[in-house]
């Protein structure tokens, strides 16, 4: 099992958090597909499940990129290494789990990376930098999806559009006298326009940018897959069954699982970091949605032989291991699946490495598999932005200052003799606090005075005052500038393929060809 109590996010520009060492994944990997093909699940060897998931994969991924225009990567009988994330254009620290993916597969393994079409789309779109007067983050969208819509249901931009959208984003970049940052703009916007011809949905569209853009840069070795294609295999359909045929013991392991990750982090909220599976009466909540009229839906079952799955109050099918048409799994089902049949070693970002304790739990507890150890990888960029450093420190130093001009003005005096009166008469209140025996109405009347004291006072050090506001609202621009330019969620494209890609590189044992 992973340890992931002391991840954090990297703070600083090329800093990388990658544990296990890049270097032995597939080591690593090696050992987690030997230690898997000799287990078994209900009875049936986990070898052979994990072959038929693997080649039902393969094949949905040549199909997928033979739509997109892309030829197959070469066969490889190596580890499987995967990893996945929504179509979004998120920011580099998401990106350097594809490239390294892509890395591995150059040394033999089966590289894999799932688009998660499935997940809720409510907007797609991009925050930049822009320069008016001061340095800004700002947010444009290309499409509003709404609730519960998710990529796969959501329809492929008009080019116009598209179009507008990348105009929009030159015009925010123009503003900071990056051309670079320009040029990386116009190379998006024609694998955008490369991708609207062969996508059918928004989530193609956007998985499809990213591999085009990737794919510029060097040939990429990794297979692609999405999760609505996925879930149409009949390794999912088994996998399913698994789970709906005693869907009461899955829920109970899964609840124990999440009640246990809250008490140990400390979290309150019951959806944190997903909510418990339900129970309403004879109906079992299943760990899937549904997708039916553009949108997802939860899902129950009344358990039997086969059991049957409603869909807001009806049924919609029986759950065999043929699988249920628009049937979709929920985050942790998902990594459960790709863990267990798919991938010898997964990647995840920090916040999948988080939740997935619970998988792992339900791994043990429910199929009966020791869980196989995951790889924890994301880093921080920063555009060439920041004018100055970190100005955070001074800040808060002068907000410290500002108070104890405040509440200590006398210790700021320049001629401490010219109100010594009032500094004596301050300290007289200050001692006189200290009695054991004071009465309420005699301690407010001391604090009620010595406020009366610190005011007058004030007046004493009033330039100083003026001084130090005038710093703290220079340095408080300073500070919002810096936040905007070290923001480290900036989109994927901005950025240099050879910049992400150098940590890795930079790992001992790593060879990575061009």
């Amino acid at each position: 099992m992973t340890d992931v109590t002391e991840l954090s996010i990297p703070t600083r520009h090329g800093e990388v958090l990658c544990t296990p060492e890049f270097s032995r994944w597939l080591e690593l990997a090696e050992a987690t597909a030997r230690r898997l093909d000799a287990a078994s699940v209900f009875g049936r060897p986990l070898s052979a499940l994990r072959a038929q998931a693997r080649s039902e994969l393969v094949g949905r991924a040549q199909a997928l990129l033979g739509r997109w225009g892309f030829a197959p990567p070469e066969a490889s009988h190596g580890p499987w290494v995967a990893t996945g994330h929504q179509p979004g254009l998120y920011h580099p620290g998401i990106w350097i789990k594809t490239w390294a993916v892509d890395i591995c597969a150059g040394q033999g393994a089966t590289g894999l990376h799932v688009v998660v079409d499935s997940d809720e789309c409510q907007s797609w779109g991009a925050r930049v930098p822009r320069r008016d007067g001061t340095l800004q983050g700002v947010q444009r969208t290309l499409v509003e999806c709404g609730d519960g819509v998710p990529f796969e249901a959501a329809p492929v931009p008009e080019e116009a559009r598209w179009r507008a959208f990348c105009a929009q984003l030159r015009d925010d970049l123009g503003t900071l006298g990056l051309p670079e940052l320009l040029e990386r703009v116009s190379r998006a916007e024609q694998a955008g326009l490369e991708s609207l011809s062969r996508a059918r949905h928004l989530g193609d569209f956007g998985a499809g940018l990213r591999r085009r853009l990737e794919t510029k840069h060097r040939q990429v070795r990794y297979w692609e897959v999405t999760v609505s294609e996925l879930s149409e295999t009949q390794a999912f359909g088994q996998f399913a069954a698994w789970i709906a045929q005693d869907a009461e013991r899955f829920r109970a392991c899964h609840n124990a699982a999440l009640d246990e990750y809250r008490r140990q982090q400390g979290l309150r909220s019951p959806a944190q970091p997903f909510p418990n599976l339900r129970r309403e009466g004879d109906w079992v909540e299943l760990p899937f949605w549904l997708v039916r009229e553009g949108k997802r839906r939860p899902v129950f079952v009344r358990p039997g032989a086969p059991p049957v799955v409603f869909c807001e109050g009806r049924p919609v099918g029986e759950l065999t291991d043929r699988g249920l048409e628009g049937l979709r799994p929920r985050a942790l089902t998902l990594t459960l699946f790709l863990r267990l049949l798919v991938a010898d070693l997964f990647v995840h970002g920090v916040g999948g490495a988080r939740y997935d304790r619970v998988t792992d739990r339900v791994l043990e507890e429910f199929f009966g598999v020791t869980p196989p150890p995951f790889a924890v990888l994301t880093a921080t960029f920063h555009l060439p932005l920041a004018r100055h450093a970190d100005p955070r420190e001074a800040y808060g130093a002068a907000q410290r200052l500002w108070l104890d001009l405040q509440h200590n003005p006398d210790r700021h005096l320049a001629d401490p003799a010219q109100a010594r009166p009032l500094v004596e008469e301050k300290w007289r209140c200050i001692r006189a606090l200290e009695a054991a025996d004071l009465t309420r109405s005699a301690r407010r009347e001391l604090a009620r005075r010595i406020r009366a004291i610190n005011e007058a006072l004030r007046a004493h050090v009033q330039d100083r005052i003026a001084e130090v506001e005038a710093e703290l609202e220079a340095l408080r621009r300073e500070v919002q500038e810096h936040e905007v330019a070290a923001d480290r969620g900036y989109p994927f494209f901005l950025f240099d393929p050879e910049e992400v890609c150098a940590p890795l590189r930079a790992q001992e044992g790593v060879r990575c060809g061009r």
